[in-house]
């Protein structure tokens, strides 16, 4: 399903992690399948406004293009600033700004699609642990919280979907 390493990049131990979420399932009538596109629009709203799927995070964009742009997210007494590009209907890539006093951190949200509707989402995480991170196994719970956070994130890029809420803007 997933796999984790950690590898250590300039003496900083850097956690690698990836899960897939199944989005339809073609064996079970009783989940209405989403579309590609459906799914698109909701991954990028994620990727847009973030808070919509995350009350404690305070996000500002700005656009340098049109599937590209700077996200600085405030949550807690932590900012981070991210690049973020879009891949429209296949995939997000996101990664901090080297320039900003902040963690080294990327991810990928990819569609993955192995046979017509049958459609799943892969998340990859690689992020900086701090040297005491490794001791109390802060790697273990960041990657419980990654994927409970973006299980709820496919649940409700369902209910927008079946709510016809996506057909809205996203901006």
């Amino acid at each position: 399903m997933g796999y984790t390493e950690t590898v250590f990049i300039q003496d900083l131990p850097l956690l690698e992690f990836e899960h897939i979420v199944q989005v339809n399932d073609l064996n079970d009538a009783s989940i209405k399948e989403m579309s590609r596109s459906q799914l698109w629009r909701g991954l990028e709203m994620r990727a847009r406004t973030p808070q919509k799927f995350n009350r404690s995070l305070n996000c500002q964009a700005k656009p340098l293009g049109e599937n590209e742009f700077l996200r600085t997210i405030n949550v807690g007494g932590s900012t981070f600033c991210e690049h973020v590009i879009l891949f429209p209907e296949e995939k997000i890539v996101t990664s901090t700004i080297a320039e900003h006093d902040q963690i080294m951190a990327e991810s990928t949200t990819s569609i993955e699609e192995p046979e017509a509707g049958s459609l799943f989402v892969r998340f990859c995480y690689k992020r900086e642990l701090d040297e005491s991170d490794q001791q109390v196994n802060v790697g273990e719970h960041l990657k419980s919280a990654y994927v409970q956070v973006d299980r709820d994130a496919i649940a409700m890029i369902r209910m927008l979907a079946e709510s016809e809420l996506l057909d809205q803007s996203i901006n």
